[in-house]
């Protein structure tokens, strides 16, 4: 079941679109494989093939080598995304401990040390201290991080709990838009957008792809999962991204190797960086909490290969 899409998805893409500047390194995936089968079922997907990046955040501290602690806000109504939402911790998954990152959501609520931003000056890049002011308040701000290269068409996979409660988008997407009419952005969104008010938000996905922010520039499907995603399990998340170079042009989207849409009409060409974590999109829900957290358990691109 498909939802239409909201135009506050389209107006808050256009306002993180306003600065953004990507990293000039690139990473080039390779090779393809057909189609998997129908959505809504355990699909035979292409096999991933070479590993381009990897992070389970095992270590004492983020890896600054791979991950920019997120720092920036775009959108009506929040206070951003701030590195003090960033953490590193170990959690109970089925039994087992598992390292994760942990990024804080924090709600109408909360009234701790926090401090949120708004962008004041768009003449420093995204992630510079200088673009933003603090506020007195850090109600309304999540964590995210992004990588500091950009990757091409290939497997990207996260392995994440998402946040428990109403208010606050859990998201992986990546993003590139050098100002100069290209552009890149595939999205996996929870909730969806215009879903957040719904007695069954949690769900709810966005699975989006974007070559411009143009009219008839992006494909955006709202998607009933069947279960909640808060259900306090890890799940994966992932997308499959054929260029043209390694497969018939599409995008694929699977949660837990069930695939739920594929887009062919809007599938980017241009390396992008990815972003993980969650902010305080408008539309997510009522943020009535103090904070809450989505754990990141790890992030891994591939290479596609064959059947």
């Amino acid at each position: 079941m498909v939802l239409s899409s909201p135009k506050t998805r389209i107006e808050a893409r256009n306002a993180l679109a306003a600065g953004i500047m990507a990293v000039a390194c690139a990473a080039t995936l390779t090779s393809g494989s057909p189609p998997p089968a129908a959505a809504d079922v355990d699909a035979p997907a292409a096999a991933s093939g070479t590993v381009l990046f990897f992070d389970d955040f095992s270590g004492a501290s983020l890896d600054t080598t791979k991950w920019v602690a997120g720092l920036h806000q775009w959108g009506p109504d929040n206070y951003g995304v701030v590195p003090e939402n960033l953490s590193l911790t170990t959690v109970n998954d089925a039994g087992t401990p598992v390292d994760v990152l942990a990024a804080r959501a924090n709600g109408d609520q909360y009234t701790g040390a926090v401090r949120g931003i708004l962008a004041t000056d768009a003449s420093y890049p995204v992630g510079d201290p200088r673009r933003y002011t603090r506020q007195e308040t850090g109600v309304r701000t999540g964590g995210l991080v992004w990588t500091k290269e950009r990757f091409g068409a290939g497997r990207y996979e996260v392995r994440m709990k998402t946040l428990p409660y109403s208010g606050g988008c859990s998201c992986i997407w990546n993003y590139y838009n050098p100002g100069n009419g290209d552009y890149t952005e595939i999205d996996i969104e929870m909730p969806a957008a215009g879903t957040g008010g719904r007695a069954d938000w949690a769900h709810w996905a966005g699975f989006n792809s974007y070559v411009s922010l143009d009219p008839g520039g992006a494909t955006l499907e709202d998607v009933d999962l069947g279960a909640a995603q808060n259900d306090g399990a890890f799940h994966t998340y992932r997308w499959d991204w054929y260029d043209g170079s390694n497969g018939t042009p599409r995008i694929e989207f699977y949660v837990d190797n069930v695939l739920y849409a594929t887009q062919t009409a809007t599938v980017p060409t241009l390396p992008a960086q990815l972003w993980v974590g969650n902010w305080a999109a408008s539309w997510s829900g009522d943020f009535d909490y103090a904070s809450q957290y989505q754990y990141i358990d790890w992030v891994k691109i591939s290479t596609l290969g064959g059947q």
